[in-house]
């Protein structure tokens, strides 16, 4: 079984110097018809926005016929941590996500990503993933009453690291609205196999990151870096995945030209599936 290209989605991680509508039609012109949306400034920064406030994204999506298939908070640049020992940073944290989990029902979208967030150096790891736990428990209300499923990533510097953090945490969560997702270079940074993380996560693999890296520099062009991307579309149609990948060109790198490494990933992705 190979992917369809109708899972490669496109994303406006490396858009933010654009106007949403140039991003838009962007998309519309490279025959993209599912987008990760990064909800960050100057599109759509979480807490500038209410589910009754982002008609204008909504109408442009629409008359393009793009649908949302992942709304995915900025999260990393800014004090965003379910894990937190500060009780003011944690609570607001929480609120956010919760603002998050609405504005990804607000576009349709049937999946919000996060990450569990950490503790500062030196912190008890233990209370840390207590912390982190009790608040995505707090978030499945919201997902559960909303209708959209947080796709949990593991990143190394968090309380959920690897794959077998999301298991524990999603077996420890125990809601429907729960389930996981792979960044491949969070994969790589772990020390985990790609294959193994696919077959661990089975039918809790969502979503997915589909982005390149070099030792000095991860979120490249899939193809431009070390990994072997197409060996991992490989693994992928081999077990069946449903979901759709992103190229999470993340950062500032590709903001000049935006356009350019979107149809760089785009021509991989497609090109690897018509081999």
């Amino acid at each position: 079984m190979k992917l369809r290209k109708e899972q490669i989605a496109g994303g406006n991680y490396q858009y933010t110097r654009h106007p949403f509508s140039h991003f838009v039609e962007s998309m519309k012109r490279m025959d993209v018809h599912h987008i990760e949306l990064y909800a960050a400034s100057p599109h759509l920064y979480v807490d500038d926005y209410t589910p009754g406030t982002v008609g204008g994204q909504q109408k442009l999506l629409r008359e393009a016929g793009i649908t949302v298939c992942c709304l995915t908070a900025e999260q990393c640049l800014y004090p965003v941590s379910a894990a937190i020992d500060d009780p003011i940073v944690r609570e607001r944290s929480l609120r956010y996500y919760e603002k998050a989990l609405e504005l990804a029902a607000a576009f349709e979208s049937p999946y919000m990503q996060m990450i569990s967030g950490s503790g500062l150096i030196g912190s008890d790891p233990g209370e840390d993933w207590k912390r982190s736990a009790d608040g995505i428990a707090r978030l499945m209300k919201t997902a559960e009453r909303v209708g959209v499923t947080i796709v949990l990533e593991a990143d190394r510097t968090c309380t959920v690291k690897d794959t077998p953090d999301q298991l524990k945490m999603i077996k420890e969560i125990g809601s429907d609205r729960l389930s996981g997702m792979i960044d491949t270079n969070a994969i790589y940074h772990a020390g985990e196999d790609f294959e193994e993380s696919v077959k661990l996560l089975g039918p809790h693999l969502r979503h997915l990151h589909f982005i390149d890296l070099k030792p000095d520099g991860g979120c490249l062009v899939p193809g431009s870096g070390i990994l072997p991307m197409k060996e991992y579309l490989d693994v992928l149609g081999k077990y069946g995945y449903e979901g759709y990948l992103t190229p999470e060109l993340w950062g500032f790198r590709y903001q000049e030209c935006a356009d350019e490494a979107m149809q760089q990933s785009l021509d991989f992705c497609r090109g690897c599936l018509d081999d």
